[in-house]
C-alpha cells in the first residue's frame, strides 16, 4: 500500500505539489478551505519569470519606500492602523537588503526559478493546460530614460544570472508595443520569460488532472492538529478528525496560522495585491507589460486584459481598499489611451510574504512526517511548480534537484 501524504492548501503549488507527489508514488489528499485556485493564485498577474532574480525589496527600492508610503496612489502603503503589526517585517526586510543579503537572496531566486517552464511541462504535457503557457517573453517599460533597466545592482544581478535581457529606448518600445501610450523613454525586453493565459484555469485544470491520477480533493477548513512529540498524527477538518501519515503544508497567507497551530512561529506576511481584468477588452497588448514606475503589470489573458498590483499591508482579516482598483483603471487608461473600461472585474487577494524574499521549502522545524512549501511572494505562478517538484522529492526521502538550503523553514528560528 502506497504511503500517504495530506496537502494544505490548493493554490499553484499546493497543486503542483500534489501533482509530484503522485508521480513520486504515495496517495495523495489534497484539502482546500475554498474552491481549486480562487486564493491568491486566481488573481495575479500569470507571470512565468524565470529571469525574475531581482528581490523585490533591495537596497535603491527601500530609498523609495518612504515617498510610496507617504503616496496614497503610491505602489506601496500600510494602513495606519495595522503600521505597529507589521513594523518588525519591515525591520527584517530591511536587515536582509543588505547588498550581501540581497545577492544570495538573487542567487537563491535564480535557482529556484530557473526550472519553472520544464516543471509546467512535465505537468501539462498532454493536457488542456498546455496551451495555457506561453513563452512569449515580457516587456517593462519607464517614462524615464534608462529607468526600466533598473539600478545598477538589479543590473548586476541579472547578469551574474545569465539572464538575457534587451534594453530599448522610446521608439523601439513604441515598435515593441504600438497599443502603448507614446510617453515610455525606455524599456527593458525579457525574452526568455512568459505568461499563463489564465491563472485560475491552469490550477483548476491541474487538479482535475491530480483527481484523474487518483487523489482526494477535500473541500474543508483545517482548524488544528493532534501530535504525538515530533509526529503529526491527524488534523481536524470540517470538525472530523483526519489521520495523518505525512502532511505538506501549502496554504500560502494561511501557512501562517497552520504552522503556528504545529507550534511554529514563521514572520509570514500578508501583502495584499489588487487587479482589475478589463472583459474582452478591445486593446492587447502582444505580451505582458509591466510599469516600472508605478509597479503594476497588464497582461494580456484569455478572458481580457488583468491589469494587476500595488502591495498593500493591512492585515489578512481586513476589509479590501476597492479605491486601489480605481487607481489601477487611471494608471491603465494612462498606458493604453485607447482602452475602453465598460466591462471591468475587480480582485483582492493576500501574497505570502516572507522578509527576505524566499519561500519556505522544507521540513517543518521538530518535526519528522510534516513540510512547509509556501511563501513565494509575488512569484507563485513561477515558483509553484517548482516548489512542488521539490517538496515531492523532499518527501519522498530523496536528494532534491537544487540546494534547498536557502528556503530551509529552520532559517526562521536562526538554524
Amino acid at each position: 500500500m502506497a504511503a500517504h501524504v495530506t496537502v494544505i492548501g490548493g493554490g499553484i503549488v499546493g497543486v503542483c505539489s500534489a501533482a509530484f507527489l503522485l508521480r513520486q508514488g504515495f496517495a495523495v489528499t489534497l484539502i482546500e478551505a475554498g474552491e481549486i485556485g480562487e486564493g491568491t493564485s486566481f488573481g495575479n498577474a500569470g507571470n512565468i519569470s524565470p529571469g525574475s532574480v531581482v528581490p523585490y525589496l533591495i537596497p535603491g527600492i527601500l530609498r523609495e519606500a518612504p515617498k510610496w508610503l507617504l503616496d496614497k496612489e503610491g505602489p506601496l502603503v500600510v494602513r495606519p492602523s495595522y503600521f505597529l503589526n507589521v513594523l518588525p517585517w519591515f525591520i527584517a526586510a530591511a536587515k536582509e537588503a543588505k547588498v550581501e543579503n540581497a545577492l544570495k537572496t538573487s542567487r537563491a531566486m535564480r535557482e529556484l526559478h530557473r526550472g519553472t517552464f520544464d516543471a509546467y511541462a512535465e505537468l501539462t504535457r498532454g493536457t488542456e493546460a498546455e496551451a495555457l503557457i506561453d513563452r512569449c517573453g515580457q516587456l517593462h517599460v519607464s517614462e524615464r530614460e534608462g529607468y526600466a533597466k533598473g539600478s545598477e545592482l538589479s543590473q548586476f544581478m541579472r547578469e551574474a544570472a545569465g539572464i538575457k535581457v534587451i534594453a530599448i529606448n522610446g521608439d523601439e518600445v513604441r515598435e515593441a508595443e504600438p497599443t502603448l501610450a507614446p510617453i515610455y523613454k525606455s524599456g527593458l525586453l525579457l525574452p526568455d520569460n512568459g505568461r499563463v493565459k489564465n491563472p485560475h484555469q491552469l490550477c483548476t485544470i491541474l487538479a482535475k488532472e491530480a483527481e484523474k491520477a487518483g487523489a482526494t480533493i477535500v473541500r474543508g477548513k483545517v482548524t488544528s492538529f493532534l501530535t504525538d512529540g515530533k509526529h503529526v498524527q491527524s488534523l481536524v477538518v470540517n470538525d472530523l478528525l483526519m489521520p495523518v501519515d505525512r502532511l505538506v503544508i501549502a496554504a500560502g497567507v494561511g501557512s501562517r496560522k497552520l504552522a503556528k497551530a504545529l507550534g511554529i512561529e514563521v514572520p509570514l506576511e500578508a501583502e495584499r495585491g489588487y487587479h482589475i481584468t478589463v472583459m474582452d477588452s478591445n486593446v492587447m497588448p502582444k505580451v505582458t507589460v509591466t510599469n516600472r514606475d508605478l509597479a503594476f503589470a497588464c497582461a494580456p489573458m484569455n478572458m481580457g486584459l488583468r491589469v494587476a498590483g500595488t502591495a498593500e499591508f493591512a492585515g489578512v482579516d481586513s476589509e479590501p481598499n476597492w479605491e486601489r482598483t480605481e487607481l489601477l483603471k487611471r494608471q491603465a487608461v494612462r498606458m493604453f489611451p485607447m482602452l475602453k473600461l465598460e466591462n471591468v472585474t475587480r480582485w483582492a487577494g493576500d501574497r505570502p510574504s516572507f522578509p527576505d524574499g524566499l519561500p519556505a521549502l522544507g521540513a517543518a522545524p521538530g518535526y519528522d512526517n510534516a513540510y512547509f512549501a509556501f511563501g513565494n511572494g509575488h512569484f507563485g505562478i513561477t515558483g509553484g511548480p517548482v516548489m512542488g517538484k521539490h517538496i515531492a522529492e523532499i518527501v519522498a526521502g530523496k536528494k532534491p534537484g537544487i540546494d534547498v538550503t536557502p528556503y530551509r523553514p529552520s532559517r526562521f528560528l536562526g538554524s
